[in-house]
């Protein structure tokens, strides 16, 4: 009785002993995901490092077949972890070393289809995700959703110097526009991007003796072209960082030698556009709108923008841009 009561006790210690070890490695693996995921996951997205998984799984199951099989489930499970972290992670950092062959892959089929437009890869990084650009690899072309799809075929249609049948034109246009480059395209081509890049002019009321031209001198210049009555514009600028910010340009006549266009630049506080801005309106509370403009695109300030001559609302273009923020 005494000696199988101590085998008995040396089996449980060993089973002990055998899943402390397992605990200790899952903990350990769990670890290396949540501090440097890209490791981990450069494991499974190389031949060799699935190589080194299956020969450990069976190392391990040659010793021990039930600890074989757990340390197997065990990575099926993490495997499945690493798919998750590969979908939502946004740029190339994951995995160097397959980035770099993934690129220079996708410049061969660029340089095949579109051998006269350059592909900048430092902003293609920014603006895809991994699994976006496996699609193209495999299809030669970008991932679109059917919303993109349908706003860039509206793009086209309303454009009176295009005419061409609207599915060849996405087709060809996914081979060379990510999903997020189209849309800021598009988003440019809209009166709020117009406000963004060049701005909006702005009549502030008071007179601008240094434009307007003097009484008694006649109105004909204004009235015939000769003359252009230059209100302040407002528009966002962008610095040397890729930052853009609000800023006021206030004209102050011509130059007494030369005759050119002077003027004065001052910032705008956000706060204050629907005042300084006729037709402007935030739809959830003041935010900077130059925020779109960032290195970093940040759609999470809605306005609505009312110009003479135009249709009055936001662009539908805008509309999905500060929903799917």
């Amino acid at each position: 009785m005494n000696m199988l009561k101590k085998i008995k006790d040396f089996v449980n210690d060993e089973n002990k002993t055998m899943l402390l070890g397992l605990l200790t490695i899952l903990i350990f693996i769990w670890l290396i995901i949540y501090l440097i995921p890209s490791f981990f996951v450069s494991l499974f997205d190389t031949f060799l490092g699935r190589i080194i998984l299956i020969l450990s799984v069976i190392l391990v199951g040659v010793n021990n077949y039930r600890y074989g099989l757990m340390l197997g489930l065990i990575l099926i499970i993490f495997m499945r972890f690493v798919d998750i972290i590969r979908a939502k992670n946004e740029g190339f950092e994951l995995s160097p070393e397959l980035s770099k062959l993934k690129e220079g892959v996708f410049l061969k089929i660029q340089h095949t289809i579109n051998p006269k437009i350059v592909f900048d890869m430092e902003i293609i990084k920014k603006q895809v995700r991994p699994i976006e650009l496996d699609y193209f690899l495999k299809n030669g072309m970008w991932p679109w959703s059917q919303e993109v799809i349908d706003l860039y075929t509206d793009a086209i249609n309303r454009n009176t110097f295009i005419r061409t049948y609207s599915g060849d034109s996405v087709n060809y246009a996914r081979k060379i526009y990510n999903q997020n480059a189209i849309l800021q395209l598009l988003s440019m081509e809209t009166k709020e991007g117009n406000f963004l890049i060049s701005g909006v002019q702005i009549n502030d009321g008071p007179k601008n003796n240094n434009e307007d031209l003097p009484s008694g001198f006649g109105n004909f210049g204004y009235k015939s072209g000769l003359i252009k009555h230059m209100n302040p514009v407002i528009k966002c600028n962008i610095d040397d960082n890729g930052n853009a910010s609000l800023e006021k340009t206030e004209y102050t006549g011509k130059g007494g030698i030369f005759g050119e266009q002077t003027s004065k630049k001052s910032s705008v506080d956000y706060n204050n556009l629907e005042s300084e801005i006729p037709g402007f309106k935030f739809l959830n509370g003041p935010c900077d709108p130059c925020k779109a403009l960032n290195s970093s695109s940040d759609y999470s300030c809605p306005y609505n923008l009312d110009i003479k001559g135009v249709e009055p609302g936001a662009s539908s273009v805008w509309k999905y841009l500060w929903r799917s923020r």
